[in-house]
């Protein structure tokens, strides 16, 4: 059996290659078909690794409270005047959430804004993201320092401390790579800060934080000059809370008491809703895992097309090759070839042509991957299972579109075969 799949295998090999543009023109559009479906796999399921790691590291413990949901609370539009109208978190009710929430270990609060330049000497920067964070930031974010330090808890209480965090996009068109930046000192909304650490090159988060453009600085001494605290309202750039849970409490154990907390710093009464929103990244999972699913469902679509019009090629092709050689058919049936092995042969021959195919469309997906791993942000990489997918595929393909002039072949009347 094994020396037939073989004899039948370099007979189909060398029947491809006397006609390579008719072997050329038959597996092209297996090959767009393959690589239309494994390319959206290969780059979705890398960009949903890369959200779902970045999540992993932003933690499913914490939760996210400001005037705005990631979702709308009830179903319909999303009501922005209803949300913007809310009051804005702020320190005294930071404060409040650490004395009284028992299942926080660590809570934090954050303005951002991204409407800044930053200068130092000749050089300047302009759309900066300033975050202006409490103390236990770094343990709520994912921040990693390349160069320096963070700030020291001394420096995050007072309102004095003008020490400041750079993003590496930001360090590298202000100094270069000759400079230092640690230790010397930039403009900022006309005040001067010195930077005091600079941070690991990461990308933008799954929460919007894009700390390669970004600084990072002191609350308390941010808000000494600028009214950032209780009475602004400054749409999304309004002040965030950032509260972390124990080991052994879960989010809706905390999200309770942190609800009680601040219901009773606002003064709101029973029978009035909240006017701040709990976010969370679980929130957003579901409407993620849905916009992948809807994505691959449209590269399949799109792959399932070229697949189709590539089988009815291989099956044309098959049959001319059938007409081709039915002599030949004629002449190995009336010496004792059974009609299985006549199958076989034909099925070997459109299944290597497919796979051929298949392969190169795979070989195209790779070559695509590294172009976009740079543009793209993150890695793209296609996974084992997407390259089996492709083989499998293309075996269908070939099987599929291979079985009715196999089966012609299988059943041709040697006499009728030879005489023809």
């Amino acid at each position: 059996m094994l020396e037939l799949f073989l004899q039948n295998s370099a007979m189909a090999v060398k029947e491809l290659s006397s006609n390579k543009l008719r072997t050329f023109l038959s597996l092209l559009g297996v090959t767009i078909g393959v690589f239309c479906i494994i390319s959206v796999l290969t780059v979705f399921d890398s960009l949903e690794k890369n959200i779902q790691t970045n999540m992993q590291s932003l933690g499913s413990n914490v939760l996210y409270i400001g005037k705005y949901p990631w979702i709308p609370e009830e179903e319909g539009e999303y009501p922005m005047w209803k949300y913007k109208a809310r009051p804005v978190c702020n320190k005294a009710e930071l404060k409040a959430i650490e004395q009284n929430v028992t299942s926080a270990a660590y809570a934090t609060i954050c303005y951002t804004d991204e409407a800044e330049s930053v200068k130092f000497q000749n050089n300047e920067v302009k759309g900066v993201g300033i975050f202006a964070v409490s103390y236990d930031f770094n343990k709520l974010q994912p921040i990693d320092i390349e160069d320096g330090r963070y700030f020291s808890l001394s420096e995050m209480q007072g309102t004095q401390s003008n020490g400041i965090l750079i993003g590496a996009g930001i360090a590298n068109e202000l100094f270069g790579k000759n400079i230092n930046p640690v230790g010397k000192s930039i403009h900022l909304l006309d005040r001067k800060y010195n930077v005091i650490g600079v941070l690991k090159k990461q990308g933008k988060t799954i929460t919007g934080f894009d700390f390669d453009n970004g600084a990072i600085l002191s609350y308390n001494y941010y808000s000494a000059y600028r009214n950032i605290d209780k009475n602004i309202g400054n749409g999304f750039t309004d002040p965030l809370l950032m509260i972390k849970s124990k080991e052994g409490y879960n989010l809706v154990e905390m999200k309770y008491e942190i609800k009680s907390v601040l219901r009773a710093m606002r003064k709101l009464r029973p029978s009035e809703k909240d006017n701040f929103s709990f976010n969370q990244l679980s929130t957003i999972q579901g409407s993620i895992d849905a916009i992948f699913v809807n994505f691959n469902i449209f590269g399949w679509i799109i792959g399932l097309f070229s697949l189709l019009v590539g089988s009815f090629g291989i099956a044309n092709i098959m049959f001319v090759s059938v007409k081709e050689r039915t002599n030949i058919i004629g002449v190995k049936k009336a010496i004792g070839a059974q009609s299985s092995a006549i199958l076989s042969e034909f099925l070997i021959e459109s299944t290597i042509l497919c796979l051929l195919g298949g392969l190169i469309g795979i070989l195209f997906v790779m070559i695509l991957s590294k172009f976009l791993s740079g543009p793209m942000g993150f890695p793209v990489t296609m996974s084992f299972n997407n390259f089996l997918l492709g083989i499998t595929i293309s075996v269908a393909v070939g099987l599929v579109a291979g079985y009715i002039p196999a089966k012609r072949a299988a059943h041709l009347n040697p006499v009728v075969a030879i005489r023809s």
